[in-house]
């Protein structure tokens, strides 16, 4: 275990120590695939730092140079998406989100087709919350799989819309299907009508 103030990134702010602390995090696991310098880290994108703190949960904080002055709303987003779609949200502040782990894999281009359709479903359950989550036009880290479903994660670009394009987005441009997405944006076939034109 290394001290929660070793994963503050890239330069130390006490206001964030101080948050993590009050919430229970002194300590987080140098575990991971990527390098945060000498320490290894689950993510690093350009929001936050992803670290196992319990074998089951994870945490991001927030960068001290991250484009954003809280993940306050990425939290509330991700739990409006639910369970169904994203990792369960246990806790979040100005500084942190406190989420299930996912131990799984990315997305790559040859996936089985009830991977695929499973993705789809999920993607389509967002936007029946109004959630568009912007990042499935390059869905490559932003979908966990796991032996039995898909996770879509990360929502520090996700907005609210009254018509979002999930399903589209990743029918044009992970399975180069845009004519599919295009009549599905039109609403000119349904969802179900996608899936058996689509295999």
């Amino acid at each position: 275990m290394v001290k929660i103030s070793s994963f503050i990134y890239p330069t130390y702010s006490k206001e964030v120590e101080e948050e993590l602390k009050k919430a229970g995090f002194d300590y987080a696991y140098s575990f991971g695939q990527k390098n945060l310098g000498k320490l290894r880290v689950l993510g690093k994108g350009k929001t936050g730092i992803v670290v196992l703190v319990e074998p089951r949960k994870v945490l991001k904080i927030r960068r001290t140079d991250a484009p954003k002055e809280t993940l306050e709303i990425e939290a509330k987003l991700q739990i409006q998406a639910g369970e169904e779609v994203a990792p369960r949200v246990y806790d979040y502040g100005k500084n942190f989100i406190l989420m299930e782990y996912i131990r799984g894999r990315n997305l790559t281009k040859n996936e089985r087709r009830e991977t695929i359709i499973d993705l789809l479903k999920r993607a389509k359950i967002l936007e029946e919350k109004l959630i568009e989550h912007k990042e499935l036009s390059r869905p490559w880290k932003n979908v966990m799989i796991t032996y039995n479903r898909t996770y879509i994660i990360d929502y520090d670009s996700a907005t609210i819309k009254e018509k979002p394009r999930n399903v589209t987005k990743l029918l044009s441009n992970y399975l180069n299907k845009r004519d599919l997405g295009i009549k599905y944006s039109k609403s000119e076939i349904t969802f179900d009508q996608l899936l058996s034109q689509l295999f």
